[in-house]
């Protein structure tokens, strides 16, 4: 593939932002998972492959704990998955006896900022933080072509990991708001694109004007 084609997926074994995919594996099956450094807590995208790796060999982890023999091709079985997963960067996937289903980040993502719209005192929603509105605008125009590492949804399998700027109306409770946003943008996406584990990080950035009377 060439092209946009080659900024979809994840040839050489590195998440969009650069980090190797086997480190985090690596970091996942020792029972480090949730352990970020300062590069993971602030990246989308390795936080979801961290869940996702996580939930995927825990199966392994549990097995190893008890006295008996691991099935010889789990640990190959769930490598497998892993890759399959990993050469889909940009996507969500759920496989099953019909085949797979991807749905692109940036679906999730216009998913997550339409459902954030229709919270009450929400006045707008963005991608990650607006303080600087020329990188939102970028950010922005990146996400919906999906090609910035940077961009507001971090996918891998059925996780995902959600960075969204809001503006509120005035005089509405701002962590309130803010609660509900989290709670309905998940519910939307667990709903909608049939995620397992997603996390909505919110940032509110902007107070807009009270209604008129």
């Amino acid at each position: 593939m060439t092209g946009d084609d080659d900024l979809l997926f994840a040839p050489d074994g590195r998440l969009p932002c650069g980090r190797p995919v086997d480190d985090l594996l690596e970091q996942a099956a020792d029972g480090r998972g949730g352990d970020l450094d300062d590069h993971q807590a602030d990246c989308v995208h390795c936080q979801a492959a961290l869940r996702e790796f996580t939930s995927l060999w825990a199966p392994v982890r549990e097995l190893a704990a008890e006295p008996v023999p691991v099935p010889a091709d789990l640990a190959r079985r769930v490598l497998a998955h892993i890759h399959r997963l990993v050469d889909n960067v940009w996507y969500t996937m759920q496989v099953n006896d019909l085949g797979a289903v991807r749905v692109a980040a940036r679906i999730v993502a216009a998913i997550a900022r339409d459902a954030a719209r229709t919270v009450p005192g929400v006045r707008a929603a963005l991608g990650r933080s607006t303080l600087d509105r020329r990188l939102a605008r970028l950010v922005e125009t990146a996400t919906r072509s999906h090609r910035h590492p940077n961009s507001a949804v971090g996918v891998l399998g059925r996780t995902a990991t959600v960075d969204l700027a809001i503006a509120v109306q005035y005089g509405q409770p701002i962590p309130d708001v803010a609660r509900e946003v989290q709670r309905r943008v998940g519910q939307e996406l667990r709903d909608t694109v049939g995620l397992r584990d997603v996390t909505v990080n919110v940032t509110v950035d902007d107070v807009g004007p009270p209604p008129a009377p």
